[in-house]
C-alpha cells in the first residue's frame, strides 16, 4: 500500500484540482444565467400584470373644489328656465354679479356679458360666473357682496305683484307697446282713459299665462302678437258675440239704460267691412261686428268696443247717481260678467271669473285693480285726472270727417 504522502498521490491531486475549479465556476455561471433569465421573465410578467391592472397609473390628487364642481354640474338642470319667475330672478342676479365682478376684473365681466348677449341664455353667463366666483372665493370683500346679492335675489321678487315677474309679462308688454297708437286713438275719440282699456286687455291676456300657455308661447313670444281669445270671445279683449252686438245697439237705442249719448254713434264707422274674414263654416263670423273684432294684426276695433263697453257702464251708473271713475275693480268685474250684472249701488261687489297665474289665484276684477294701480306700462298708459272725459267736452273738441256723399251718375248726353 502506498503512503498518503507518496509522490504519486500528490501528483494525482494536483491534476484533479484545476478540473474541480473549472466545473465549479461553470456551474455557478450556468445557474447565474438561469436566475437572470428567471428574474427577467418575472419582470416581464410583472410589467404585464401592472399594465393589465393599471398599477402603474398615476392616481393623482383630488381637487379641493371637487364638491363645488359637482354642485355646479347639477345646479342648472332641465327645469331651470321653465319657471318664468325663477328665470327673471336669475337674470337679475346675473346682471348684479357681473357688475360686482367688473369692479375687480372688468375684462372678465365684459367677456361674460358678451357671451350672454350673443346666446341669450342666462345659464351660460351663470356658469361662467360660477367659475369666476370660484377664483374669488378668498376675496373677503367680493364674497360678502356676493352673499348680499344672492340673499336679496332669494328674498325679494322684481315686483310686489307676482304676475309682473313672469317672463311672459315682459313679452306681453313689448307687444302692447306696438298697439299703443291704436289704443291712444280709441281713448282720444271715446274719452275713455287708455289705462282703463289696457286694464281689460291685461285681464283677458294674462289668463293665458297658465290656461293657454302653449298658445301664448306660440303667438305672443315668437310673432309679437296678442292672442285672439276665440274660446272665450272675439278679438284680443275677448268680447263675446252677444255682448258685441248689444254694445252696438246701445249706441243707437236711446231708451237703453246704457245709451251713452248721440256723440258715440260718430265713433263707429258702420261702413267698415272685412269680407276676407268671413268663414261660412262658422255662422258667427258672418256678422260684420265679429269680422271687425277678428281682423288679424289690427286690434283697433277690439279696443274701440272695449271703450264703448266701459263708457256704457259709466253712463248707466251716472244716471243712477254713481260714478265708476277710479273704480277699476268694478269696471273690470262688470266687463267680465256683462251687462246683466250692472246694478248701480253704493257698495258693489268685486269679483268675476277666477283663474290662477302660477300658484296665485285671482279674480278678474281684482287683477284689473292691481294692474291699474301697479304702475306697469305707466309711461305709455298713465293714470289721469279724468278716467272718463265728459261727453260735452268731446263734442266740442273731437271733429269727425264728414261722410262722403255718393256720386250720382250724370244722365247720358241727349237722354
Amino acid at each position: 500500500m502506498e503512503h498518503a504522502d507518496s509522490p504519486v498521490l500528490q501528483q494525482t491531486e494536483t491534476i484533479k484540482k484545476p478540473r474541480s475549479k473549472f466545473r465549479k465556476w461553470l456551474r455557478r455561471g450556468y445557474f447565474g444565467v438561469i436566475h437572470l433569465l428567471a428574474l427577467f421573465a418575472m419582470a416581464l410578467i410583472g410589467v404585464a400584470l401592472a399594465a393589465k391592472f393599471k398599477w402603474t397609473n398615476d392616481s393623482g390628487n383630488v381637487d379641493l373644489n371637487s364638491r363645488y364642481f359637482s354642485e355646479m354640474a347639477g345646479k342648472y338642470n332641465q327645469g331651470f328656465q321653465t319657471d318664468s319667475l325663477t328665470f327673471a330672478k336669475q337674470e337679475r342676479q346675473m346682471y348684479q354679479n357681473v357688475g360686482l365682478l367688473a369692479k375687480y376684473y372688468p375684462h372678465n365681466a365684459k367677456i361674460i356679458l358678451d357671451a350672454f348677449q350673443r346666446s341669450g341664455d342666462v345659464t351660460i353667463a351663470l356658469r361662467m360666473l360660477d367659475a369666476a366666483n370660484l377664483r374669488m372665493k378668498k376675496h373677503k370683500g367680493y364674497q360678502q357682496e356676493l352673499k348680499r346679492i344672492q340673499s336679496e335675489s332669494s328674498e325679494a321678487s322684481l315686483s310686489v305683484y307676482p304676475w309682473a315677474n313672469y317672463r311672459e309679462w315682459k313679452e306681453f308688454c313689448r307687444v302692447v307697446r306696438a298697439d299703443s297708437a291704436a289704443i291712444d286713438s280709441v281713448s282720444r275719440i271715446t274719452g275713455v282713459e287708455s289705462r282703463l282699456i289696457v286694464m281689460c286687455l291685461v285681464g283677458e291676456q294674462i289668463r293665458m299665462f297658465n290656461s293657454s300657455r302653449e298658445q301664448f308661447k306660440k303667438y305672443v313670444v315668437p310673432y309679437n302678437r296678442l292672442i285672439l281669445t276665440t274660446n272665450r270671445g272675439y278679438g284680443v279683449t275677448g268680447i263675446l258675440q252677444n255682448t258685441a252686438l248689444k254694445i252696438e245697439r246701445n249706441l243707437y237705442e236711446k231708451w237703453s239704460p246704457f245709451y251713452p249719448g248721440d256723440y258715440y254713434q260718430k265713433c263707429l264707422n258702420v261702413k267698415d267691412s272685412f269680407p276676407e274674414l268671413v268663414n261660412d263654416t262658422i255662422e258667427a263670423h258672418k256678422h260684420l261686428t265679429i269680422q271687425r273684432l277678428m281682423k288679424g294684426g289690427d286690434h283697433f276695433y277690439s279696443y274701440l268696443y272695449t271703450a264703448f263697453f266701459l263708457r256704457q257702464f259709466q253712463s248707466h251708473w251716472e244716471k243712477e247717481g254713481y260714478t265708476l271713475a277710479y273704480r277699476p275693480e268694478i269696471l273690470g268685474t262688470l266687463y267680465n260678467l256683462g251687462f246683466q250684472k250692472s246694478k248701480p249701488k253704493k257698495n258693489p261687489s268685486v269679483g268675476g271669473s277666477t283663474f290662477k297665474v302660477g300658484d296665485k289665484e285671482y279674480t278678474f276684477g281684482g287683477l284689473c285693480y292691481e294692474f291699474y294701480y301697479s304702475g306697469e306700462l305707466m309711461d305709455l298708459f298713465p293714470l289721469t285726472s279724468q278716467p272718463f272725459v265728459p261727453t260735452n267736452v268731446l263734442e266740442r273738441t273731437i271733429v269727425f270727417p264728414e261722410p262722403e256723399e255718393e256720386e250720382i251718375p250724370l244722365p247720358p248726353v241727349g237722354g
